[in-house]
């Protein structure tokens, strides 16, 4: 590398004097001043003057190897490479203006250790003093190096060298004796090297590997515990122990008796530590026990004597050994005496109870065999005094006396409790001499007597056992409980469980087990009550884990409950809005929660739509929805609209090119747009804009408008074109509602209608469906309502008209009220009834009576007590506008001694102009008719009426009636 004049790479260069600034006649500087490298490496060292002369030249005078690098005006650079050298001599010079100046450069050469090791850590005894050593290779310079002994992680010592004035490179070895405690057992132990070079080099550490520190503590000696006295050829238990030793696990005990070492083996508890051995000896006479005990370095031990002798079993006889119930039977114990030692001598049982004793050599003891005593076991037991302590040997033998069998609790008991599982034998035998042979039988089935076998639940029921000798036979019946464990199956705890909400359930777990098991359960760590009704909800759902107890054990099983519930929607898992954009793609979800679960189905329009499929939208998919969750506890419905969102379009339908307004009738000009959001549409015409999508009219005026539908989503535009006309109108001018005609007439319906085009105008009667449209003879059957209808391109108008066809008076009936004959004081009244339109006016011509009376519209006449002046013709006249018709009867009033005479009615009729009315002939019935040739019927429709002509001369009494034929 080339370096450039301005030196900027080097940091040295910011030494070299600032010009422009007063200097002396010129100085040296050399950087660094103190320069650090590790041996076998290589570093930069740089050279400058203040030397004033451009043409000043430095140099470098050193033993090692280097090179200029490069140099500029004023300073020059050397790499120094491969620095083996441990003191080398290093001095910058320039020389400027005849004179020469050097400066030295003080450099350290380093090598870091080779190795830091502690030497091994012996076991040492707590309170004893060792010594720890570290050993360094190979490391430079020795006066920057530290050496640190650590102790469970802490310094307990440190030291250094700043004396030691040689660079080069050598071993250290640095010891710091410790005295141990019982606390630091265990504790890790190493040593820190640190070659410290700082600030001109690094700080380097390195750890010799870790050390554990093991201290032991033997503070006492063991202890011996055997016994004094042992007789040959048995064995007696010896211990040896030593208390607040430490660790006492790894206390090693040598126990040696004879000469020859113990088996024994080792307890520890806390610090204490005891070795147990057994010990024994063939030869009499007193021998050494010894107990050595060794901790790490540390060794103690201690002895005990033991005198051995012998001592013989003593010996038993029983004469005869097998005898018959009630028979003599003699005992006798004896043993042989050891020289120099007392022995006594004891006949027990065996329970302990003395039967007899003594020193006399032999003992005898004399009894007669009971039944009782079969198999008892008799004892002689020889005592022995040594050591002031009493030595006993005893020796037994028992006594058969035969007798017949027998059975009970102690033998064979009557009731049995056994645990599944476990292995047992019905064990039931009997009493008797000769042993008896005993048989046991469950349901027929003999079972095995003493045979052991795995317990199962058959075990349990009723055994019949028999026992069986030479002397005779004994029964006794044995009852077997079999108790078991908690059994949980399917049958009586289903492991699934399905509830339904709101119903009451049972969490159903019932246990197996003898005796019955408790059975608990647990769901999210809160206890559940079984068998308790209650009304499931959804929280019920879940794992229970489920436990049977009894005295036998526990099992325990999972059960999952399911809750079942009817479908279940809401906004989060089925929106109600949607609102979509036409042309993207949207995916239809609905969901619903229900167990179990339920089955979604949207259907718009009688379709189902598919859910949760990716559709691209358009807009027929706008709409309303109803969604429908089902499942086998129900279902639930939402509704659910989706808004599709599009750009404005305008066709025909909507915004006709071409339009032809009726004035005054709908429709009015309209032009919309589809499109969502709804768009806003303007249509302007001659410079003036109408908002209709703000509901303003245009008025209706023919031209061409120009109109724009504008949303978020874009907008369009259309050219329409509007024609007015107008519709049909139809109103008294051009269709009186009410005509009147003649009867007898020819008459037209005259009714037109205005309109653009000319309309064509159609009348029909009311209740037909002839239409009216030439003219006619008028008759009075044509009255009534007419409907019109006037009809062009454009509309139609309805017109009702009432035509009233008028006609001249008919008097349809002229009548009196009671039978003939009338007799003087009679009351009755004369009807006339006529048909006519306009309404019929009445007028009478009476005889003259003081005794009249007119009612009604004056077509009815009363007459009230009748009398001869009463008698005469009565004439009804009917008249309107159009005419009038006559009609008249003749009454007669008889005296009292007079017959009823036949009363003639006659009435005239006057023929109109369409014919004449025929005559209604009344018959006069004189004094020669024969009664019962004619029947007078009253006049119907009779009424009160009121004269009106009553200044008409009436003469005679003249009565109408009308007749029928019997």
């Amino acid at each position: 590398m080339k370096l450039q004049k301005s030196c900027l790479p080097f940091p040295w260069c910011f030494l070299l004097p600032l010009a422009g600034v007063a200097q002396p006649l010129f100085d040296v500087w050399v950087w660094p001043g103190e320069a650090v490298v590790e041996h076998g490496g290589s570093f930069w060292l740089n050279c400058s003057t203040s030397c004033p002369e451009a043409d000043a030249r430095g140099g470098l005078a050193t033993s090692l190897i280097g090179e200029r690098r490069d140099n500029g005006s004023n300073w020059a650079a050397f790499q120094l490479v491969n620095v083996t050298e441990w003191a080398p001599a290093l001095e910058c010079s320039f020389r400027c203006g005849g004179e020469t100046k050097a400066v030295p450069a003080n450099l350290t050469v380093y090598r870091l250790p080779e190795l830091v090791e502690l030497d091994p850590v012996p076991v040492v005894e707590a309170g004893e003093n060792y010594t720890l050593t570290c050993r360094v290779s190979n490391v430079a310079p020795i006066r920057n190096l530290s050496v640190t002994f650590l102790k469970g992680g802490k310094n307990v010592h440190t030291q250094t060298f700043e004396e030691h004035s040689s660079p080069e490179a050598g071993d250290v070895e640095v010891g710091h004796t410790v005295t141990a405690r019982r606390i630091e057992r265990g504790e890790e132990i190493s040593c820190r090297a640190a070659l410290d070079l700082r600030p001109e080099g690094p700080l380097s550490e390195k750890i010799s590997v870790n050390q554990t520190l093991n201290v032991v503590d033997f503070p006492v000696g063991p202890r011996l515990q055997a016994p004094r006295h042992l007789e040959a050829e048995e064995e007696a238990s010896v211990t040896c122990d030593v208390v607040g030793i430490f660790p006492a696990d790894e206390a090693r005990f040598d126990l040696t008796f004879v000469g020859t070492g113990l088996n024994s083996s080792v307890t520890v508890s806390g610090d204490v530590a005891t070795a147990r051995a057994k010990l024994s000896a063939s030869n009499v006479g007193e021998e050494w026990l010894n107990c050595t005990v060794s901790l790490g370095p540390v060794s103690r031990w201690v002895a005990e004597p033991v005198n051995v002798y012998s001592f013989p079993d003593p010996s038993l006889e029983i004469h005869p050994s097998h005898a018959l119930a009630n028979h003599p039977v003699i005992v006798t114990c004896d043993a042989p005496v050891p020289p120099l030692l007392n022995v006594s001598l004891l006949i027990k049982n065996s329970s302990g109870r003395v039967l007899t004793s003594g020193e006399q050599l032999p003992l005898q003891l004399n009894l007669t065999a009971q039944e009782e005593d079969d198999g008892v076991e008799f004892v002689c037991e020889a005592e022995l005094d040594i050591g002031g302590k009493t030595i006993t040997k005893r020796t037994s033998a028992n006594l058969t006396v035969f007798y017949v069998p027998n059975m009970d609790e102690s033998t064979c008991p009557s009731d049995l409790t056994w645990v599944e599982g476990s292995r047992q034998s019905l064990h039931c035998t009997a009493k008797g001499n000769p042993l008896p042979s005993v048989t046991c039988t469950k349901d027929s089935i003999v079972h095995a007597i003493d045979k052991e076998e795995r317990i199962t639940q058959d075990h349990g029921g009723i055994y019949n056992c028999t026992a069986t000798s030479e002397v005779g036979s004994n029964n006794r019946v044995v009852t077997i409980h079999v108790e078991y464990g908690p059994q949980l199956d399917e049958s009586r705890c289903p492991s699934s469980q399905i509830w339904v909400e709101s119903t009451l359930q049972t969490l159903r777990c019932q246990a197996d087990g003898m005796p019955a098991p408790e059975v608990s359960c647990l769901k999210d760590s809160v206890a559940y009550q079984v068998g308790e009704p209650q009304e499931a909800t959804q929280s019920h759902a879940g794992v229970y884990h489920c436990n049977a107890t009894n005295a036998h054990g526990s099992s325990s099983k999972t059960i999952t409950i399911m809750v079942e519930y009817a479908p279940e929607m809401d906004g989060p898992s089925c929106p109600n809005n949607w609102t979509w954009t036409g042309g993207t793609e949207q995916t239809f979800l609905c969901s619903a929660r229900g167990s179990p679960e339920p089955t979604v189905e949207c259907v718009k329009d009688g379709v189902v739509y598919r859910l949760g499929v990716p559709q691209r939208v358009t807009r027929e998919h706008a709409g309303n929805y109803r969604c429908t969750a089902t499942n086998a506890h129900g279902s639930v419905a939402r509704d659910v609209s989706i808004q599709v969102e599009y750009e404005p379009e305008m066709d025909e339908s909507s915004c006709p090119s071409n339009w032809t307004l009726v004035e005054g009738a709908l429709p009015v000009f309209a032009c919309s747009a589809e499109g969502v959001p709804p768009p806003t549409v303007v249509c302007t015409q001659d410079g003036k804009s109408y908002q209709l999508s703000q509901g303003e009219e245009i008025p209706v005026r023919s031209g061409t408008f120009w109109c724009n539908a504008t949303n978020q989503h874009g907008t369009a535009a259309k050219s329409v074109t509007v024609v007015v006309e107008t519709k049909p109108k139809m109103d008294e001018s051009s269709c009186p509602s009410n005509q009147t005609w003649l009867e007898g007439t020819l008459q037209y319906l005259a009714c037109a209608a205005n309109g653009t085009p000319t309309p064509l105008v159609l009348c029909f009667k009311e209740g037909t469906a002839e239409e009216v449209h030439q003219e006619q003879n008028a008759s009075r059957n044509d009255s009534g309502v007419y409907h019109c209808k006037a009809t062009n391109g454009h509309g139609t108008d309805r017109w009702t008209v009432m035509v009233q066809v008028e006609y001249r008076p008919t008097i349809s009936l002229l009548a009196i009220s009671t039978s003939l004959p009338i007799r003087r004081g009679t009351s009755f009244n004369i009807t006339c009834h006529a048909d006519g339109s306009p309404a019929v006016i009445y007028t009478w011509r009476v005889p003259p009576a003081s005794n009249l009376h007119y009612a009604g519209y004056n077509n009815t006449v009363t007459i009230t007590g009748a009398g001869g002046q009463n008698s005469g013709i009565y004439e009804c006249t009917a008249s309107n506008r159009h005419g009038q018709h006559l009609s008249q009867m003749e009454i007669q009033v008889e005296e009292p001694w007079l017959y009823i005479i036949l009363v003639v009615a006659i009435a005239g009729a006057a023929m109109l102009v369409l014919g004449g009315m025929a005559g209604v002939i009344y018959y006069l019935k004189s004094t020669a008719c024969k009664k019962g040739e004619y029947n007078v019927r009253d006049a119907e429709n009779s009424t009160e009426a009121t004269c009106l002509n009553r200044e008409r001369a009436c003469d005679g009494d003249i009565y109408g009636i009308q007749l029928t034929r019997t």
